[in-house]
């Protein structure tokens, strides 16, 4: 995994790239919950996107589930993410009209979607 996926040594278990392919999610174990981490794809295509500190690398986290997250999938025409975790839901998810924004207890992270 690329050295800027920060997931504070939380391990992953679940990785699914968006069909339009400019995004990827990520499910797996948070400090106390389970998380889910939009990415960029761009900074994983284009070295200079990824030494650029100016292109968001996370585009999006949620901690949502109660327990860790073992799936995460995009619907086909990637408008829901769909994951499931050991707390025993499954969660869909949509992009936000609102979009953006601080995430909650998280931080200083900022969610770009």
């Amino acid at each position: 995994k690329p050295g800027w996926m920060d997931g504070e040594d939380f391990p992953i278990f679940s990785v699914d790239i968006h069909p339009n392919g400019t995004k990827f999610a990520t499910g797996g174990q948070g400090s106390d919950c389970g998380r889910i981490v939009i990415w960029n794809m761009e900074p994983i295509r284009n070295e200079k996107a990824q030494n650029d500190p100016k292109v968001p690398k996370q585009l999006c986290q949620m901690e949502n589930h109660l327990a860790c997250v073992n799936s995460v999938r995009w619907s086909g025409d990637g408008k829901y993410l769909a994951s499931a975790g050991d707390d025993k839901l499954v969660m869909l998810w949509t992009k936000s009209a609102y979009g953006g924004g601080a995430v909650f207890g998280g931080g200083g992270k900022v969610n770009h979607e």
